[in-house]
Parts: C-alpha cells; structure tokens; sequence
C-alpha cells in the first residue's frame, strides 16, 4: 500500500481531474496517473462507458468516474463539484484532453461541423477552465495540462479543420499560462503525434459535404498514399503520451510545450527550421501534392 501522501514515483500525491477519459489521451492519461498512485477523477460524457470500468479495475480507491461534458457548463460545474468533494477539496491539476477532430478539405467542412467541433475542443476547454480556476486560485496553486496535437503548431492539407482548433486551444493555454501565473498556476501543453491504435487520439469523424468532397478525390489519395509511407517510419507508442502527461503533472516545473512522438517531432522542426514558402513547397512535396500545384512545381 503506498503512503498516503506519495505516488508511485515518489512524487507527492495529487488530484488530478482529467476530461475526456473515454478515448484516446485521456483515458491512458487518467489510467497512468492512476497507476502511479495519483487521485483521479475520470470524466466521462457517458459515466456507464465500457472504459469506465475498465479504467477502475483495480484501482477504486484512486479513481472516481463523473459525467463531465465539456459542452455544458452545468455539466462541468457538477462533475467540478463532486470532484472537490471527493478529494478534499483540493485539485491540484486538471488535463484537458476532451477532444474530436474532422480530418478532409477546407471546403468540404460545412461551417455547422467545424462550429461544433470548436465547440467542443476549444469553447470545452474554457468552460472547464471557468469551472477549476477558481478554487485553484483560492489555493494559489494548481496546473492546467492541454493536450492538443503536433498540428497545433503546422499547418497540413486535409487536416485543417482539426489543426483550426488545435492552433485555438495552443493560442488558448499559452494565453492561460501568463495570466494565470498570479495566482501560482502553471500551464503544459502536450503536443502528441498521431497514433494507429484505436486509443492513440482523438476521435476521427471525416468532413460532411460529400458533393464538395468529390473534387479532391485524385489529391486525397495521393496525399493518403504519402502519409502512409511517413507514417510507417515514425509509428510509435500512444503510452509515451499518457508518461509525458503524467510527469507534466507530477514535476516541479515543467515546460509550456513538450512534443511527444516522432511523426510530431518531425513537423514542428520541419515548420520551425524554414521560411514559409520553404515549408510550402516541401509539405506539398511529403503530402504528394506538389504534382497538382498550378503555376510551379
């Protein structure tokens, strides 16, 4: 049995309430932090999911399952709420990671999708920051952890309307990070590759025009075509995002941005290391659209 006040680590124990635990980042985040010994409070839209359970064998008396939608402020301030009740009082950390992302062309994005899909990943985050700030503040301490995406920092075609929100939440927790740094709250921002597992992201809905969609069908294949042949060489481990989400919340200081797999350390260097028209003509060239560009090869 570990002491009452230390992880797994050997780090002090923390409440931790993190979002989104039904898919993806959040449920491996919420499960590592479980598994180190930290208090967990798991949210999920659906409280009776299958993953509920399974997050919870064998680790009840660290892990309390809530229903927090991030869609709803009232749902928010509930599952906030119970949160505090169960740990004392106190939340020392909160993970963002409620999240979907539409993947396919700009065009083909009927503004409705990318306006729910806002809703969600960046208007979600800051109806759950409004919900935590506060006690975080009367305490003066606490740390916010967003995760977003290696999009969040390049732009790549076909992915634009997921990257629109992930350059959102980056802008949104580094704003977070200078103004909450009064009350002795930090912010880290978790920057992940994308995996192939069922569990290595967000969930993928594809773009909903259909008639708008049939124009890009000869680029869409070329461009899938060329990510497989990338995506091959730097597939990795969506676990090394639920560790660095961990010791993000576990360490002493920890760094605005941390990218996290390969495939994401390859594109923010690609984007950081050239002027932008560098970088246009060689994403063109890895995505396999350099072909289709009018006017230059």
């Amino acid at each position: 049995m570990l002491p009452p006040m230390q992880s797994a680590t050997g780090t002090a124990r923390r409440a931790v309430l993190v979002s989104g635990c039904s898919s993806g980042f959040g449920f491996r985040a919420a499960r590592e932090l479980a598994r180190r010994g930290h208090t967990v409070v798991a949210g999920f839209r659906d409280p009776h999911h299958r993953r509920a359970a399974e997050l919870a064998e064998g680790l009840l008396d660290r892990v309390l399952v809530v229903r927090l939608d991030v869609g709803s402020e009232h749902s928010v301030g509930e599952a906030v709420g119970r949160g505090l009740e169960w740990t004392g009082g106190a939340l020392d950390a909160v993970v963002n990671s409620a999240a979907y992302s539409v993947m396919g062309p700009l065009e083909a994005c009927p503004p409705a999708q990318l306006l729910a899909e806002l809703d969600t990943n960046v208007v979600g985050a800051l109806r759950l920051l409004r919900g935590v700030l506060p006690p975080m503040r009367d305490r003066r301490r606490g740390r916010f952890v967003q995760i977003t995406s290696g999009l969040g920092r390049a732009a790549v075609p076909f992915m634009g309307p997921y990257a629109v929100s992930a350059w959102a939440q980056e802008c949104f927790a580094e704003v977070l990070s200078y103004e909450a740094a009064a009350f002795g709250v930090d912010v880290a921002i978790i920057e992940p590759a994308a995996y192939r597992d069922e569990l290595g992201g967000p969930p993928v809905k594809p773009v909903g025009d259909g008639d708008r969609l049939e124009a890009y069908q000869d680029q869409l294949v070329a461009c899938a075509e060329a990510l497989r042949a990338e995506e091959a060489e730097a597939d990795g481990d969506p676990e090394e995002v639920a560790r660095a989400v961990a010791d993000a919340v576990e360490a002493d200081h920890v760094p605005l941005r941390t990218v996290v797999g390969e495939s994401a350390r390859r594109l923010v260097e690609l984007r950081q290391g050239r002027t932008t028209g560098e970088y246009s003509t060689e994403i063109l060239r890895r995505t396999g659209l350099l072909p289709f560009k009018k006017g230059g090869g």
